[in-house]
């Protein structure tokens, strides 16, 4: 169990580093948009991705004070994250900040856990902000053009 724990940390880290964020899970209920993670990734590890989706789309769902069934279907009817967050009348900046955040902490339990060196970390690290400001503007779902 341990060590489901620390792959999952690592794996949070990667996709969040990867682009997704965790937010491409308009795709675990079957629309079928892509997520923009290599292909690699989404063959070898589709468990750990979904459980990696699901832990992205409860970070933003509780930063914006919503069920996560309610991003789905905002997500699906086509709304970027940013579109919904200000819809609601919250600032996607809270939101950013909350998966930043949950993406450093990960990566740095990984550094302290030995699964990847200082140097990595902080290459990864450099790489979260842009990432996660690409998610957080991506459409997803039906309604997407």
């Amino acid at each position: 169990m341990k060590m489901k724990k620390l792959v999952a940390t690592v794996a949070m880290a990667g996709a969040l580093t990867a682009g997704t964020a965790g937010m491409a899970y308009a795709a675990d209920s079957g629309s079928g948009s892509g997520s923009g993670t290599p292909a690699a990734t989404a063959t070898r590890h589709p468990r750990l991705r979904a459980m990696v989706r699901r832990h992205g789309a409860k970070i933003v769902a509780d930063t914006l004070g919503v069920s996560t069934q309610d991003l789905r279907t905002a997500l699906q009817g086509g709304q970027s994250i940013n579109e919904y967050a200000k819809s609601l009348g919250k600032n996607p900046a809270d939101v950013k900040t909350a998966l930043v955040n949950a993406a450093h902490t990960a990566i740095d339990r990984a550094v302290a856990n030995g699964r990847i060196d200082q140097a990595r970390g902080d290459e990864l690290k450099g790489k979260v902000e842009a990432r996660v400001d690409k998610v957080l503007d991506h459409h997803f779902g039906q309604g997407a053009a």
